[in-house]
């Protein structure tokens, strides 16, 4: 009996684990700074020729600022959300000839790619907590919508011919401030000692346009503090926009690098 109870009660761990970690209700709060290295191409018209953004426009590695905060909960049905405030600006300068939107540049140009964006993600957690296979770690997996709100676009001000044989300031843009419907998936293994490592996807492709988000990252964080857990990351994140006669502008981009930051998370 003794041992019958016992492998009851070792079958059952896995799912009381589980059932522990459902019921939690908290909310995390991240700040977060991305080391981003911008690289590609973009055409302002399909006539334009592409013009590389680091050699041509003088694009450089930025620091991107990124917070967020999360809610979860043990309501099976209502989704948990993720708002994340992301202010992903870039600017260079350059002595280049190039035509951006059938405007010809001629020198001492200044541009700016602003790709600034909200995210509000809903997602569902599934195996939540569930420790099964390997004693001592947990799996979190995580799927749902996103909807990312641009709020920028692409400009360039320059120097052109004026006509009379000298040259004058002129700036042509694109503005990039729209709602984009994205799917959204998400992993997280949870080790001993309070170290977890996971991914996380957003992604949309149609009609030759493409937008893809992923990030790989790892946690520390301390447990031994009631109802508040305080915790660091760090990871390495891709963004990459493929643009196709989006508003006749097209474009092939991509920002990597590492991040690292810190979060709070109250709740139980």
């Amino acid at each position: 009996m003794r041992k019958l109870l016992a492998a009851t009660g070792l079958a059952l761990t896995p799912l009381m684990a589980s059932q522990a970690y459902a019921l939690s209700l908290n909310v995390t709060a991240t700040a977060d700074y991305w080391n981003a290295s911008p690289s590609g191409e973009i055409q302002g018209v399909s006539g334009d020729d592409p013009v590389d953004v680091k050699d041509e426009l003088g694009l450089s590695s930025e620091g991107v600022g990124n917070l967020s905060i999360q809610f979860d909960h043990f309501i099976p049905v209502v989704p948990n959300l993720r708002i994340t405030q992301t202010n992903m600006e870039f600017s260079g300068s350059r002595d280049e000839s190039f035509t951006f939107r059938d405007q010809e540049f001629t020198g001492n140009t200044s541009s700016e790619i602003d790709l600034s964006h909200t995210d509000f993600t809903a997602y569902y957690r599934f195996l939540d907590g569930l420790t099964s296979l390997v004693p001592l770690v947990s799996l979190r997996l995580e799927a749902g919508l996103t909807v990312r709100v641009f709020d920028g676009g692409f400009e360039v001000t320059g120097e052109v011919d004026d006509g009379a044989g000298s040259t004058e300031s002129e700036t042509e843009s694109v503005s990039l401030s729209a709602p984009v419907p994205m799917g959204y998936v998400g992993g997280i293994v949870s080790l001993p000692m309070g170290v977890s490592a996971g991914a996380r996807m957003n992604y949309i492709g149609y009609s030759g346009n493409s937008l893809s988000d992923v990030d790989a990252f790892v946690n520390y964080e301390y447990r031994g503090l009631p109802l508040v857990t305080p915790g660091v990351t760090a990871g390495y994140r891709t963004f990459s926009l493929e643009l196709d006669d989006l508003d006749d502008t097209y474009g092939d981009l991509t920002f990597k690098g590492p991040h690292f930051g810190a979060y709070i998370r109250a709740g139980f």
